[in-house]
Order: C-alpha cells, then sequence, then structure tokens
C-alpha cells in the first residue's frame, strides 16, 4: 500500500515536472521568435555634445573613404573628443552593396555581442566600420572582402562560428536595410556622403564644408 502510494506521488511530481518543462520550453521559444534584431544607433561622443554631426555614408563609397581618411580624423581631434560634437553614423549600401551589407552586419553582430562588460557596443562597432574605411582601397583592388571582414570580426570579439551565422541573419539584414531606407528617405538622402549639423543639411561634403557648418552650429548655440 505505502509503495503504491509512493509511486503514484512520484509519477504525480513526474508529470507535474514534465508539465512545467514544456510550458518553460514553450515560453522561451514564444520569447526568442518574438525577438527582434536588435540595432545600436552607431555614434562617436558624448550624448550632451550641443552639436550633431550626422553622416550618410557608405563603407563600399570611394569619397566615404576618402573622408573617414582625410576629413573624420580631424573632426574627431578638434570636436568630438573634446565634447563639443556628436557624430553619428548612418548606414547607406552603395555598390558593391553585399559587401557594404556585410560590414554592417559583422558590425552590428559585434556590437551586440555579450562580454563581461557588458556588449561590445559602439567600440566593437567602429573596430569593424573604421577598419573596413581603412582597408578601402586594398578590397576595391582585390575584390575580395572575406580576409579584411574576417580580420575585423575577430578583432571586434568574434568567433569564426559567429561570423559566419551574422553573415547569415536573414533577419538583421532586413532590419539594417529596412531603417536605412527609411532614414534615406526621411531626410531626402541621394547620395554619400551627405552630411547633417543640427539636422540641417550641409551643403559640400568636405573637410572645410563640415567645419564651416559645426562652427556656424555653435555660434547659434
Amino acid at each position: 500500500m505505502n509503495l503504491s502510494v509512493r509511486h503514484s506521488r512520484k509519477l504525480g511530481a513526474l508529470v507535474i515536472a514534465g508539465a512545467i518543462i514544456s510550458v518553460a520550453a514553450t515560453l522561451a521559444f514564444q520569447v526568442f521568435a518574438d525577438t527582434k534584431p536588435v540595432l545600436i544607433s552607431p555614434s562617436k561622443g558624448s550624448d550632451k555634445a550641443p552639436v550633431t554631426l550626422i553622416e550618410y555614408g557608405s563603407v563600399t563609397c570611394s569619397h566615404c573613404a576618402n573622408w573617414h581618411k582625410t576629413g573624420l580624423p580631424t573632426i574627431e581631434k578638434k570636436y568630438i573628443r573634446t565634447g563639443q560634437v556628436r557624430y553619428v553614423f548612418r548606414e547607406v549600401a552603395t555598390s558593391p552593396a553585399p559587401i557594404a551589407f556585410g560590414v554592417y552586419l559583422i558590425g552590428h553582430c559585434a556590437a551586440n555581442k555579450k562580454t563581461l562588460f557588458g556588449t561590445g557596443g559602439q567600440k566593437a562597432y567602429f573596430t569593424v566600420i573604421d577598419g573596413f574605411f581603412a582597408n578601402y582601397d586594398k578590397v576595391m583592388e582585390t575584390g575580395d572582402a572575406q580576409p579584411t571582414l574576417k580580420s575585423l570580426a575577430k578583432k571586434a570579439g568574434l568567433s569564426t562560428a559567429e561570423y559566419d551565422a551574422c553573415l547569415k541573419d536573414e533577419a538583421l539584414l532586413e532590419a539594417i536595410s529596412s531603417r536605412m531606407q527609411n532614414r534615406m528617405e526621411a531626410d531626402d538622402v541621394k547620395g554619400t556622403p551627405s552630411f547633417f549639423v543640427n539636422g540641417k543639411r550641409v551643403s559640400g561634403h568636405g573637410l572645410k564644408d563640415v567645419e564651416a557648418a559645426i562652427q556656424t552650429a555653435q555660434k547659434a548655440q
């Protein structure tokens, strides 16, 4: 009699435990299925900076690559690092677009990867973006972006498996593409690089043009 009761209790406990596991698994699946890709808003500098410089740029645009080599370093040194300007990079994919999207995918995956201190964040993202701009000429000459992108992904903290999985993430790709199109349409952006300072379009895309717009915005404070 006692053995039978114990057996029944054990069986009941197993059934309940099984039900709990089943419910938990279902909820976990639903949470996973409902999870949308997380896109960071790429930026450098203080959020409290009085002037915001927005660049619509493409990692496969020669003019953008030139700006990132000859113009942006000056803006970073004089204005961003001194807390005067917050720089925002908005992704655009120019030809060859598959390469551009590949770079953005890896940038976001690196930014979202969890670490002991949170996530890779802006530092990981710009490790990929800035690194690719620095290697622009080599990539375009060879026509092969894989070696450069794999190297940058590793520097940004992604394993080979994470790199491969990231480039196959269709949901993330769609999220990047959708945000890009929405922002370009909203600001009527037709080419790259395009700049806005405190919401006003900059006429021209050289260092002098951007710096003049920054100084005008500073005087208006």
